[in-house]
């Protein structure tokens, strides 16, 4: 059995079907762990908003100054480890339209990897409420549902946070659109700390980041499509 022994447990059973059975172990973990609360720790409380990463004043500047060149991130651009990351990625679009797709928040229902469910609930002015369920490999399939508070700066910059979740104890990040030669950086930072047994993080850390990875392509597929 070797290493799988060791992983499984040494279950003769398991071996045979590894990949279903550490899918229902993951998955059995995460349920008999939702009582403690699957917690996202993201920063300030619900009451309040974090300081935009990097400052207001880094919000404001245009050129992408200190950010590797287009053509370096034609691919998705992730740093970070243990849940909290930063993603970039340059698309060849201009500001209005990366800004467009990037807020068409129920049109990403289905489209995006995690966002099965999404539905716009309040808006006033810059601020609103939007309900999402997510289901995903990083969420061990199990759909968690959330509403987020949001405020928008277009064409530059939206935040959010959650106001209340499922197996959620806080949510909170920020969307950066930065002008450059020839197009936009998209840029996501997003911190998260699941609540999970320490066995498990390894293996979902690799399937968030993953999800991150991918979430950015398809964004820049739709901001180029017409």
């Amino acid at each position: 059995m070797g290493r799988r022994s060791k992983v499984m447990g040494g279950s003769a059973a398991l071996g045979k079907q590894p990949v279903r059975a550490c899918q229902w172990l993951l998955i059995q973990c995460l349920i008999l762990g939702a009582g403690m609360g699957l917690g996202w720790g993201l920063g300030p409380g619900p009451g309040a908003w974090a300081k935009p990463p990097g400052g207001s004043k880094a919000l404001a500047q245009d050129g992408g100054a200190g950010l590797p060149g287009p053509v370096a991130m034609a691919e998705p651009l992730l740093t970070g480890s243990k849940g909290h990351y930063t993603a970039r990625l340059f698309v060849p679009v201009n500001e209005a339209r990366a800004w467009a797709v990037l807020t068409n928040y129920e049109a990403m229902a289905g489209l995006m990897p995690d966002i099965k469910q999404a539905k716009v609930l309040s808006r006033r002015g810059s601020q609103l409420e939007l309900a999402q369920t997510y289901q995903a490999a990083s969420t061990f399939g199990l759909p968690i549902k959330v509403v987020l508070a949001l405020e928008e700066r277009a064409p530059r910059w939206m935040r959010y946070r959650m106001l209340r979740g499922e197996r959620i104890l806080s949510l909170q990040g920020q969307w950066t659109l930065t002008r450059v030669r020839g197009g936009v950086i998209v840029q996501h930072q997003i911190a998260l700390e699941p609540d999970l047994p320490a066995f498990l993080r390894p293996t979902y850390d690799d399937l968030n980041e993953a999800n991150l990875r991918q979430s950015m392509l398809v964004l820049r597929r739709l901001m180029l499509a017409r």
